[in-house]
């Protein structure tokens, strides 16, 4: 999902980041042309809201490792390399794992069904085998409700999960499940006659030499947790033990995420991967395979997607989240590349900038939009730049100095909203506006549902419900209680069709475009000038200053000359004003 978050970037900011890398360059590496490159483009992003570690390898050495922004913005703790996250859903390749190393010890077969392992199984789940849990085809609703922090016991989850009615029959299709790698989990315990963690500890990652990866083994200190954040920057806490029981979270997290982890643990599992160290050759091909098709061109199997990258090479991945920390795992196995990515906000999270940007930047394929470093100008030459600009082509830009920079705004959302021209409504997007229209009005009475769907990816209901709910209330707390949608017409985003929608509540609104890819929804944004933000600038020079926004697909340019002149140049292309 894609969101925005105003910020405000000076000199000052862009500056004072020197100091924080060189607190985290303990253990930091950045060695040769690609390292340097990415380096480059995350250091630029920190001021923008970027906060993490990524680890890059290739052709098995590891070429990038370091920590960007804060772990911890109230005591002002640097992110290092060496932080321990919460990986999400990256947890549930270890079930995966877990199970085929039982399997290897005779002591299961995952074409056995359940019922042979569970107590309590009913008829119509009777035919659900451990290879349906492996692949999410066991049939299971992708929301069974209870929140992560829910300290429900294994038995109790267990008996819910097979209460509630199937959403389809035991192989038909694919619905992601935490509920269901879950009951893997309990199929472990119940086989191996260990808890989870003590057993894929044993098992899995002893063996493969990582130290930092568990529930509560490892026994980390405190400061080694980043501290995760909301969207507003607000913090929200650790998932580490947040309502867990004595021996780990609660089993509606167990086995299918809560595990933490590090970067170089990280990358010691997939070192384990490349050899028998762990599984055998058989289990291996077995649990890298990727066995039923999931989104797009992904199949999926034991916790792993397999994918086809743009250079029709392999891609071994999966990626996982809470709405505050996210993970992303990328094995280009073909390539000989590892991306590693972990961020403790949603703002720009680990799992949009890994895939979008970091594999960019390492393969050099895709062009990438670079955060621009900024300059300190005297104030008085930025207050000589305000003023109002009459443009040529009609319409107003008011630019004011602020204590920072420059700030701008104009009666066309489309110059500074970085609103590419709209098609008017009805024309060949009709049907896309129409269902965009359904999505909002049903999220507005609070039914997310139709979201979740039209997304169609393998974030969980409860993540997508939990970050939609934060947006209607952040909304209704700053607008007043939301009156009608305003279609106003269907904009291009990279290519894609982005309907444009201004939601009116009370004391006005935001306005939003929801980005639809080929087959699903891809994501929306929150357009800056529409929820009363004026859009800021950065000194690129004492003349030319550029807005940046993650979220936009190329830089929004101001250059002002001599003669009380302004040239505006974004993704509408060209125009010129003069001051009044």
């Amino acid at each position: 999902m894609l969101s925005h978050m105003r910020c405000v970037v000076s000199g000052i900011v862009v500056f004072a980041l020197a100091g924080a890398a060189a607190a985290q360059g303990t253990g930091a590496i950045v060695n040769g042309e690609v390292a340097n490159r990415v380096d480059q483009y995350l250091t630029r992003l920190v001021p923008y809201g970027f906060s993490g570690a990524v680890l890059v390898a290739k052709n098995g050495e590891v070429i990038l490792k370091k920590g960007y922004g804060l772990a911890d913005r109230d005591g002002n703790v640097p992110y290092r390399p060496d932080m321990v996250s919460c990986i999400g859903s990256v947890t549930k390749q270890f079930t995966g794992a877990a199970i085929l190393k039982l399997e290897m010890q005779g002591k299961l077969k995952t074409s056995d069904p359940i019922s042979t392992y569970l107590p309590g199984v009913p008829p119509d789940k009777a035919g659900i085998t451990i290879q349906h849990l492996m692949t999410h085809t066991a049939g299971f609703s992708g929301d069974l409700g209870g929140m992560d922090e829910e300290p429900i016991a294994r038995d109790a989850l267990v008996a819910k999960v097979l209460a509630a009615p199937l959403a389809s029959k035991p192989g038909e299709k694919f619905e992601y499940s935490n509920e269901g790698f879950s009951l893997a989990g309990a199929i472990v315990e119940r086989v191996s006659g260990k808890g989870y963690e003590a057993y894929v500890r044993e098992n899995l990652f002893l063996p493969a030499g990582m130290m930092d990866t568990g529930y509560l083994a490892p026994a980390w200190l405190l400061s080694r947790l980043p501290i995760g954040y909301r969207p507003d920057g607000k913090p929200w806490g650790r998932v580490y033990q947040n309502g867990w029981l004595p021996d780990g979270p609660g089993w509606y997290l167990r086995a299918n995420g809560g595990i933490h982890s590090s970067l170089d643990d990280l990358y010691r599992w997939h070192l384990a991967l490349a050899s028998d160290k762990v599984l055998s050759p058989a289990a291996l091909q077995k649990y890298q395979a990727g066995d039923v098709p999931s989104f797009g061109n992904e199949r999926y199997g034991y916790g792993w997607g397999v994918q086809t990258t743009r250079r029709g090479t392999k891609l071994i991945t999966h990626n996982g989240g809470n709405g505050f920390f996210f993970t992303d795992v990328l094995r280009f196995v073909d390539e000989k590349v590892v991306i590693i990515a972990m961020t403790n906000q949603p703002v720009i999270p680990a799992t949009q900038v890994a895939r979008r940007q970091l594999e960019a930047l390492v393969f050099g394929d895709q062009p990438v939009v670079v955060p621009p470093v900024g300059i300190a100008v005297a104030r008085d030459a930025r207050e000589a730049l305000a003023g109002r600009y009459a443009l040529a082509t009609g319409g107003l830009v008011t630019v004011r100095a602020t204590p920072d920079g420059l700030e701008a705004d104009a009666d066309d959302p489309t110059l500074l909203g970085a609103i590419p021209g709209l098609t008017a409504p009805g024309g060949r997007f009709s049907a896309m506006e129409t269902k965009t229209l359904a999505l909002l009005d049903a999220a507005a009475k609070d039914d997310v549902r139709p979201i979740f769907e039209a997304f169609n990816d393998e974030r969980p209901f409860d993540v997508v419900q939990g970050n939609q709910r934060r947006f209607w209330a952040d909304w209704r707390s700053q607008f007043g209680e939301f009156k009608r949608l305003e279609l106003l017409g269907t904009a291009s985003v990279q290519g894609d069709p982005a309907v444009t929608v201004r939601l009116q509540f009370e004391r006005g609104g935001p306005t939003v475009q929801f980005i639809w890819g080929p087959r699903r929804l891809a994501g929306f944004r929150i357009l800056p000038a529409a929820t009363g933000q004026p859009t800021v600038f950065v000194a690129e020079s004492p003349t030319s200053w550029v807005s940046y926004s993650y979220r936009a697909p190329a830089l929004l340019r101001l250059t002002f000359d001599r003669n009380g002149g302004v040239q505006i140049e974004g993704p509408k292309g060209k125009s010129e004003g003069k001051k009044q």
